[in-house]
């Protein structure tokens, strides 16, 4: 279907082949390409204005030498030549109304997936870097009855900003009487959300103990949770592949499980006890949140499971070594914690 259609057509033809629902969970994967690719290109500083009348502006500078730059507009609609970004063409094509300015020039103008590039681009200077701005409408034609979300498209940014550190998202309402204003920006990732959710959700319970790791291979890996010895506790599981939520798990959950299990399995051994756990009772007590990043297999056409085993092979071995490390000189809660399982 590429092959005869150009790509901006094609996208406009088959939105949903692209980013799912036509809804703003769609509108969401939309932009989720957009931040997906200013991480590639180590663009960092975002800033999000939602307008009236639907309108979403996207503000940032690019650095020097980055492959997001003024060229990748030219080939906006050839798949298959130079850079192409799939988050450009989608902006173009699943629009009602799109503009693109360079340093204060527009440089492109389109509306429902036709576009000109204006004859501006050729006066860009990208020596020192460029900022850029994208002012668009979603198209009601397939966006049918959207109405954006500014606390919507918080949570997207909200949940890009704790999956990459180095990540600052601005989002700015104008769409109301009242502006507001939001920054996104952790700079200890993970680690913040079970900060975060340790003293919301935990002020009368016991929380056992709270870790939190990073590992890279040819997958970046990031772990965090809390190990909370309580029988009124509501667990809270998440995993992120790529930054998108497997929501069945797969690969890099059962790693990290089976990682805690041989832990505790072996210190039980240690001390002549017989442990009989099972991974849904060692789940009650767990705020766990992980995500892995690198070129990873999904399973089912939902990419909602994670398939890759090395991701699995490894996450259990740096689960195991960071549960070691960390009760090494801790007798009494290594005992402790087998207590609290082996009890149950």
């Amino acid at each position: 279907m590429i092959e005869k259609y150009n790509v901006l057509e094609h996208i406009r033809m088959r939105p949903a082949m692209y980013i799912g629902f036509l809804n703003h969970f769609g509108f969401n994967e939309l932009v989720s390409y957009f931040i997906e690719d200013f991480i590639r290109a180590e663009i960092y500083d975002i800033i999000f204005i939602l307008k009236k009348d639907n309108r979403l502006i996207m503000r940032w500078t690019s650095p020097e030498k980055t492959l997001f730059n003024a060229e990748i507009i030219k080939s906006i609609d050839q798949y298959k030549q130079g850079e192409f970004y799939l988050s450009l063409a989608g902006i173009i094509a699943l629009t009602e109304y799109s503009s693109i300015e360079i340093n204060g020039l527009p440089v492109l103008q389109s509306e429902k997936g036709n576009f000109d590039i204006l004859d501006s681009i050729n006066h860009i200077n990208e020596e020192e870097g460029c900022s850029w701005m994208i002012d668009f409408i979603p198209d009601q034609d397939i966006f049918k009855g959207l109405i954006l979300s500014y606390k919507v498209l918080n949570d997207l940014f909200r949940r890009f900003s704790f999956l990459n550190p180095n990540l600052k998202i601005r989002s700015i309402d104008e769409s109301g009487d009242e502006q507001q204003i939001n920054i996104f920006h952790y700079s200890d990732g993970l680690a913040e959300i079970i900060d975060y959710e340790v003293q919301k959700r935990l002020q009368y319970d016991f929380c056992f103990f709270t870790l939190n790791f990073q590992k890279k291979t040819e997958y970046s890996y990031s772990v965090a949770f809390a190990f909370v010895d309580s029988q009124v506790f509501r667990p809270k599981i998440k995993m992120y592949a790529n930054y998108k939520e497997t929501i069945l798990g797969g690969s890099l959950l059962d790693g990290i499980i089976q990682g805690f299990e041989m832990f505790l399995k072996k210190e039980a051994a240690k001390r002549d006890m017989k442990l009989n756990i099972s991974s849904s009772r060692l789940k009650k007590h767990l705020l766990l949140y992980g995500s892995v990043q690198g070129d990873l297999t999904f399973l089912g056409s939902t990419r909602w499971k994670l398939g890759t085993p090395k991701v699995q092979t490894e996450i259990k071995k740096f689960m195991y070594e960071e549960l070691k490390l960390y009760f090494a000189n801790n007798e009494d809660k290594t005992i402790h914690i087998l207590q609290i399982v082996q009890d149950e």
